[in-house]
């Protein structure tokens, strides 16, 4: 047998990623926003858009995504309603620009309880297990009132020059092959997390005027052919009134108040004389 017919095709995965991709975790949109509420609560929801066609699709092969969908997320609320710091879970439906959109609505007593408890929901969605680790997040409490919001697309990329960081010519040929046809096929496909609180003082997102939520969006296919590995989406959270405000907001009522007790005492002297 010629040695070279057994030798195995460089990288062949990389070719029949887009595949995979489309059939896998490339078919929605996924919107993920978050709330650090002044009361030290949280809420989290995940919006993921599934294009129509794509269901019409399954459907004719024999399944519905949607329904598996949906027995999941009646497995998920009973489990979380078991947890105290709970206090919503609510599976929602509708329809827009011919995608079919399921929403996850998470709200807890405990901001910082946020990410576990997440996870624990995200565990039981078959859509979600594809990239899970790139869902998960951490939730900090760093003083009164202040919160520090992590989340990272997997582990750091390896440096060029490493042993598993080279490559050969085929391979990444391959490699850039598969990449372009996930491009064609997922290009308009994207990660979007959104983050909300009282201010936000520090960030690597792109804040809205207001400074009061940040806003991060990643293209699905860089996400899926590790573009965006090693990325860590950092904010820094004020879920109430910045600390030096407290002297502001304590002091100037108790100082008007000191000063009417004042005025009213010269006045009834001045009656008095």
């Amino acid at each position: 047998m010629d040695s070279r017919s057994a030798r195995p095709l460089p990288r062949l995965r990389w070719l029949l990623a887009p595949l995979a991709l489309l059939s896998l975790t490339g078919c929605f949109d996924l919107l993920q926003e978050l709330w650090i509420l002044p009361d030290g609560s949280g809420r989290v929801v995940f919006d993921v858009g599934l294009p129509k066609s794509f269901l019409d699709l399954a459907r004719a092969r024999g399944k519905d995504p949607l329904e598996e969908m949906r027995a999941e997320a009646r497995a998920t609320e009973e489990d979380l309603k078991k947890d105290p710091d709970v206090t919503k879970f609510e599976f929602r439906e509708y329809e827009q620009d011919g995608q079919q959109h399921l929403v996850y609505d998470l709200t807890v007593k405990d901001a910082t309880r946020l990410g576990e408890l997440q996870k624990r929901a995200m565990d039981r969605s078959t859509t979600a297990k594809q990239g899970k680790a790139e869902f998960a997040f951490r939730i900090e409490r760093r003083g009164l009132g202040e919160y520090v919001f992590v989340q990272q697309f997997g582990e750091p990329k390896e440096q060029p020059g490493t042993p598993n960081g080279t490559k050969n010519p085929a391979e990444q040929a391959a490699r850039d092959f598969g990449t372009q046809m996930a491009r064609a096929l997922l290009g308009n496909h994207y990660y979007i997390v959104r983050v909300h609180g009282q201010s936000i003082p520090e960030t690597n997102g792109t804040l809205n005027e207001k400074k009061d939520t940040v806003e991060w969006k990643y293209n699905l296919v860089d996400l899926a052919n590790e573009t965006s590995k090693g990325t860590e989406l950092r904010a820094v959270v004020q879920a109430g009134p910045p600390l030096w405000l407290w002297p502001v907001v304590i002091g100037v009522p108790l100082l008007v108040l000191a000063l009417a007790v004042m005025a009213a005492r010269r006045q009834r002297a001045r009656r008095a004389i």
